[in-house]
């Protein structure tokens, strides 16, 4: 987790194929935009699959590897990006020993205090594709080592909005987790932060049988006790950061909501999924980070 007195450490995960620069452009704005930056680190790495040093008349492991990381300079380079990064290197994916790109980036993260794990998404920010996470992703945020970004592989320096973090929170204990994390980071960045909640109703829409406006009546009382209960909940954790109360499906109100506020970025907590509760229930940072325009951080609860 960031801390104002301490050095910030990011890890960014390089993907070389064309139209994937968002990670490195999110990892040069922090560079920009964070007020300590004698006490920040960004280092980027790209992994090299196993399988690359198998492929018929391919050339041997060390001119992979080589040729890799030329690769991945350049890909920073062209971004204008080179002094946003204290690092680009290369790692090869040993199958004995780990199981691919996942594996090498959790390491990563895990040898020194990491603050957040950048890499991209593999569908655009506006397109509709039906694969729009991709394996690395989805695989990282099931596991989440550390807090996790994901930021659409089209991110442009402009797309970045002129506002606050926005925090989606649960009224919880992990709800104060990741606001804290987000008050923390925001004053690394010279940004505010506004931790929403989203509380869902649900609309029987046709029920003719039900009094008219006797819908209407729930959500406001709905509304009034929920924006009590936020109130009270940052106060006694002492959070600082302002609220805000939404009402709808959560994943698409919180997007709304980030276009609204022209946020930065959109954090929110994990609630550490099963593989057979995946089955019946939807991740929101999962989702979130396959639908919203912005980088989405997922943070993990110190419980997991």
């Amino acid at each position: 987790m960031p801390d104002d007195r301490q050095i910030m450490r990011w890890v960014v995960g390089l993907d070389l194929r064309p139209h994937s620069h968002g990670a490195i452009n999110f990892a040069q704005w922090l560079r920009a935009h964070d007020k300590q930056p004698e006490q920040l680190r960004i280092d980027g790495l790209h992994v090299v699959e196993a399988r690359m040093f198998n492929l018929p008349g391919g050339k041997s492991r060390a001119e992979v590897v080589g040729d890799a990381l030329k690769a991945a300079r350049v890909a920073v380079s062209v971004r204008n990006a080179s002094e946003a990064f204290d690092s680009v290197n290369v790692v090869e994916s040993i199958p004995s020993v780990d199981r691919g790109v996942v594996d090498v980036l959790s390491t990563a993260a895990g040898l020194w205090i990491t603050d957040g794990i950048i890499l991209g998404r593999r569908g655009p920010g506006e397109h509709g594709a039906l694969i729009r996470l991709g394996k690395v992703a989805r695989n990282l945020l099931r596991k989440l080592p550390a807090p996790t970004f994901v930021v659409p592989p089209d991110l442009e320096l402009a797309h970045v909005g002129p506002g606050p973090i926005l925090c989606a929170v649960q009224l919880d204990a992990r709800g104060v987790e990741v606001a804290r994390y987000a008050e923390r980071l925001a004053r690394r960045l010279g940004r505010s932060a506004r931790l929403v909640h989203v509380i869902d109703t649900g609309d029987p829409i046709g029920l003719q049988y039900l009094p008219e406006g006797s819908w209407d009546d729930l959500h406001a009382r709905q509304r009034d006790d929920a924006q009590d209960k936020i109130v009270q909940w940052r106060d006694a954790a002492g959070l600082t950061a302002y609220t805000l109360l939404a009402q709808g499906q959560t994943v698409p109100r919180l997007v709304s909501a980030a276009r609204e506020l022209d946020a930065c970025m959109i954090l929110c907590g994990s609630r550490q999924l099963s593989l057979a509760e995946r089955m019946w229930i939807s991740s929101v940072g999962s989702s979130l980070a396959a639908a919203a325009h912005l980088p989405v951080g997922v943070i993990p609860s110190s419980e997991s």
